[in-house]
């Protein structure tokens, strides 16, 4: 297959479509932490399991992370924006000596045909060790089926499907893109998931010797890349504050940070007081944490009930009060199969963030954002790593932990929707995801009304597009209320927005919500009649 249409005819090439970002969905998850490989530092839009093996590689025996977005798409999570932490990182590269030049920069005799440069630098498109090994065959046609110079490449890394690029033109600069002409180097790139390949001499001055061979074969093996240092906690803050500005982004993860600062829990307890406080100032989305490592068994979490809920504690003690509402804590582990552990390790303990922001996902698309995420099964898991007696249980509702329990006959199920806020009136998920989802909805009615004039029509405008937003929550039953009056109300007038305020430039609404409120505990009474007769009511 050629991939360049040189000859007339038809070609097609298939394209799934692809899903538009949006800031009005509550659904997506951002990851943070270490993967095989891809760009360093940058949030990337990944759509689906394939997707993400397509930008970062998929499973690394090293990458908590990878194993925790697997676990997102299994659980029919559906697009997410990863950020991949690589300190010191550097690419694999090889030498392709093509030809040879003298000192004025003219071909020696016998070089192939075609080329501008006699030297190239190949080099992994990014950083790691992942390329160590990589394989790339380049033949060289110095007539090809159109009668010029041509090449093919055949780029073939570890763990990877093989790369073809063939009949490349060399003297032809096709095609021709947004006006300008292509080399087969900008091809290559364009195309190529793997490599870069940049001149690395000087340009040759003359056109070579039409006596050079007919046809010559490369056979390059790409090197010395590695994957740096761990990650530190300023790479996670910068990593943070670069994810704060996805706007699509309601469910943040950071699977891989106890291992990554595994001696350090200060410096984990600043990244997640950082990446809380965040989420609570955009009041748009959820912070998933996990329990940290146990210091004396590293990848297993604390095991000791009492520690566990200490570390807890201690965690809600360095936030502030509010903000504990815009994170929910789940516990314990997962395990989960491990493809790269082989016959002898088939299994694997891993964080479960990961799995639960898909069962998040999951339940916002079946049921909306309103519902509590919460007595739903886990796909794709083996058990959990630690069972709890019931009051073990109930301590652990109680600190704001939300429990993954196994239940015969349901498999693995999340069975807790609580934040780590224990106030009565901030504790429940459900309440901060609906707050998430009109947060989005009210800036996304708002925002065209930025530069209007500041006056009773502005007010009314913005009166009724808020409105709207809470009337269709109250339909779908996120709002308690036989009437809409009992379930909402938005006041912006004169009052609020008085002349100081709107010398200043702003606009002020007040809008008021009734929750409808989770049904968390199920009582029932017992009655037992003279006659013998057993009735259960619930109440």
């Amino acid at each position: 297959m050629r991939a360049v249409a040189t000859v007339p005819g038809l070609y097609f090439t298939v394209s799934p479509p692809k899903t538009e970002p949006s800031p009005l969905r509550s659904d997506v998850a951002g990851f943070i932490g270490r993967t095989r490989r891809g760009p360093v530092g940058v949030p990337i839009r990944v759509e689906g399991w394939r997707g993400y093996q397509r930008e970062f590689g998929g499973l690394a025996a090293d990458s908590v992370l990878s194993y925790a977005v697997r676990g997102y798409f299994e659980n029919e999570g559906e697009v997410a924006h990863v950020i991949r932490l690589a300190r010191s990182a550097k690419p694999a590269f090889a030498e392709w000596k093509v030809g040879a030049v003298d000192e004025r920069g003219l071909w020696l005799t016998d070089a192939p045909t075609g080329f501008d440069y006699p030297q190239y630098r190949i080099e992994a498109s990014t950083p790691g060790k992942w390329a160590n090994g990589t394989r790339i065959q380049i033949t060289h046609r110095s007539k090809g089926a159109l009668g010029t110079p041509e090449l093919d490449f055949a780029i073939s890394v570890p763990s990877e499907s093989t790369q073809y690029f063939t009949a490349l033109g060399l003297n032809e600069r096709k095609p021709i893109k947004d006006g300008a002409a292509q080399t087969f180097a900008e091809l290559v790139i364009e195309g190529s998931r793997f490599i870069d390949i940049t001149p690395s001499a000087r340009k040759a001055s003359g056109r070579q010797s039409k006596t050079g061979p007919h046809a010559i074969t490369w056979n390059l093996v790409l090197n010395g890349g590695h994957d740096g240092d761990t990650p530190d906690s300023a790479m996670y803050l910068d990593a943070a504050t670069k994810l704060g500005e996805v706007p699509e982004v309601a469910l943040v993860a950071v699977p891989g940070l106890v291992e990554d600062l595994q001696n350090d829990a200060e410096e984990q307890r600043l990244v997640l007081t950082a990446l809380i406080q965040q989420a609570e100032d955009l009041r748009d989305r959820l912070v998933l944490i996990d329990v940290p490592n146990d210091p004396c068994n590293p990848g297993q979490e604390l095991k000791d009930v009492n520690e566990t809920l200490k570390w807890v504690e201690d965690l809600r003690k360095g936030i502030d009060n509010k903000a504990t509402r815009a994170a929910a804590l789940y516990h314990p582990r997962l395990t989960v199969s491990d493809p790269l552990g082989g016959v002898r390790n088939p299994l694997r303990n891993i964080p479960p963030s990961g799995h639960v922001a898909g069962v998040i996902s999951r339940l916002d698309r079946q049921r909306g954002a309103h519902h509590t995420p919460a007595n739903a099964e886990i796909y794709n898991t083996v058990d959990v790593t630690q069972r709890f007696d019931y009051i073990e249980q109930s301590r652990f509702n109680t600190s704001g932990t939300n429990l993954l329990r196994c239940s015969a006959g349901n498999g693995l199920l999340v069975w807790g929707g609580r934040t780590l806020n224990v106030d009565p009136d901030r504790r429940f998920i459900v309440y901060r995801r609906l707050i998430h989802r009109l947060v989005r909805a009210i800036r996304r009615v708002a925002e065209p009304l930025v530069f209007d004039i500041n006056g009773p029509e502005l007010w009314l405008a913005l009166s009724r597009s808020i409105t709207s937003v809470l009337l269709e929550a109250w339909r779908a039953g996120s709002l308690k209320g036989e009437q809409s009056a009992e379930a909402f109300r938005v006041k912006c007038d004169e009052e609020l927005n008085t002349p100081e305020e709107r010398e200043l430039g702003r606009v002020h609404c007040e809008v008021s919500v009734a929750p409808a409120t989770p049904m968390e505990f199920i009582e029932l009474r017992i009655s037992l009649s003279g006659d013998g007769r057993l009735e259960v009511f619930e109440s």
